[in-house]
């Protein structure tokens, strides 16, 4: 089945606590039905340095027509200057999985 009704939306924090705060939030409002968490090591640009931090990557599995939600929840918990909030479209998964999405989320 080829869909663009799902995605995969991710974002990076610097904490398990900012982790937990937005995650709690998304499953709250049914605007989630999971993340995922990964602790990773992000290097970038930032303010004329490269930088390199600990951080963790959030992956939430959702439906994209809540996008906008999801990412002004993010936004309003989110401690950095300029989230990373991205929405990557799920083409193909099983049938079963995407059924449990659509209970999940409202």
């Amino acid at each position: 089945m080829k869909n663009s009704t799902y995605c995969i939306i991710s974002t990076t924090v610097n904490s398990q606590v900012q982790a937990n705060t937005i995650t709690q939030a998304l499953l709250e409002a049914h605007l989630v039905a999971c993340v995922q968490k990964y602790k990773i090591q992000s290097q970038y640009h930032w303010q004329n340095t490269i930088a390199c931090d600990d951080e963790i990557l959030l992956q939430m599995k959702t439906k994209s027509i809540h996008f906008e939600a999801i990412k002004q929840q993010i936004e309003t918990l989110h401690d950095y200057d300029i989230p990373e909030i991205i929405m990557t479209t799920i083409v193909d998964a099983n049938e079963a999985y995407l059924s449990w999405i659509d209970t999940e989320v409202k």
